[in-house]
C-alpha cells in the first residue's frame, strides 16, 4: 500500500495508507480439453492494415475490396504473440516520429476546441514527506457531486494503527452524516489539484465517507472532467 499525508478540518495530519480495491473473480476459463485459459497479447493489425492505410491504398474501391477479400487482415502476422512492447509516435505517413512535442487540447462543452497549449510536466504532490493534503472546507452534497463530475479513479484510504483508525473514522463519520463529499487539495495553500505520480494527470479530489457500526470506508475520488450543459 502507498502512503499519503492527510490532514483533517482542524489541520491535524497523519500518514495513512491508500490503494485501489478490487474484487477477486471466481470465474475460471478452461479449454475443451480442460486446460486453464490464460490471457495473451496478440497482433490485431499492422501498419499496412489500418483504416488510413487501406483508404490510401484502395480509395473509393475499398468497399468492393472488403467484399471480395480480406485486405484488412495480415495473414502472416495476425494473431502472433507479442512481448516487450514499447510506445512510439507515428507521423501521418505511418513513419516513426522523433523529437515529439506533446500538446494539450482544451475543448468547450459543445466540443469546440478552445485552446492548444504545450503539455506541462507535473510533480507528485501526495508524498508522505511533503505537504499534507488538506480539507478545503468546500462540501458538496453527494448526489450533486455524482452528477457534476466524472470520477475516473477511486482509492480507499486506510488506517495503519489504532490512532489513525480514530483519525479516519472521525472523517468518514462527519462526511457520512452530512451525506456530502469534501473537496481536498495539495500544495502550499491546500487547494492545488492532486498529482498521484511524477508526470501524472492533475486531478481534483474529493473525500467520501461511509460508516456502518465501527466499520468505515473513506474513499478518495479523483476527477478531471466536469459535466456542463451545452446550452
Amino acid at each position: 500500500m502507498r502512503k499519503i499525508n492527510l490532514s483533517n478540518e482542524t489541520r491535524r495530519d497523519a500518514e495513512v495508507a491508500f490503494g485501489a480495491t478490487s474484487c477477486k473473480k471466481n470465474t475460471v476459463y478452461k479449454t475443451e480439453d480442460g486446460r486453464k485459459g490464460k490471457s495473451e497479447r496478440t497482433v490485431k493489425a499492422t501498419m499496412h492494415t489500418t483504416d488510413l492505410a487501406l483508404m490510401a491504398a484502395y480509395g473509393d474501391e475499398l468497399t468492393e475490396a472488403l467484399i471480395k477479400g480480406d485486405p484488412e487482415v495480415d495473414i502472416e502476422q495476425f494473431g502472433m504473440r507479442v512481448e516487450g512492447l514499447k510506445k512510439v509516435f507515428l507521423t501521418p505517413n505511418q513513419q516513426v516520429a522523433y523529437g515529439v512535442t506533446l500538446n494539450e487540447h482544451v475543448f468547450l462543452p459543445d466540443g469546440t476546441e478552445k485552446e492548444v497549449r504545450p503539455e506541462t510536466s507535473t510533480t507528485c504532490n501526495i508524498a508522505s514527506d511533503g505537504l499534507p493534503i488538506r480539507w478545503t472546507g468546500k462540501m458538496i452534497p453527494r448526489k450533486k457531486a455524482m452528477r457534476m463530475f466524472v470520477f475516473k479513479k477511486s482509492y480507499q484510504v486506510q488506517h495503519v494503527n489504532g490512532l489513525t483508525y480514530d483519525f479516519l473514522f472521525d472523517m468518514a463519520k462527519k462526511l457520512a452524516d452530512a451525506d456530502a463529499m469534501m473537496l481536498v487539495g495539495g500544495g502550499q495553500k491546500g487547494v492545488a489539484p492532486l498529482v498521484m505520480s511524477n508526470g501524472g494527470t492533475p486531478y481534483r479530489a474529493f473525500l467520501e465517507g461511509r460508516v456502518e457500526g465501527e466499520r468505515y470506508a473513506l474513499i478518495l475520488r479523483l476527477t478531471n472532467m466536469e459535466l456542463k450543459s451545452i446550452v
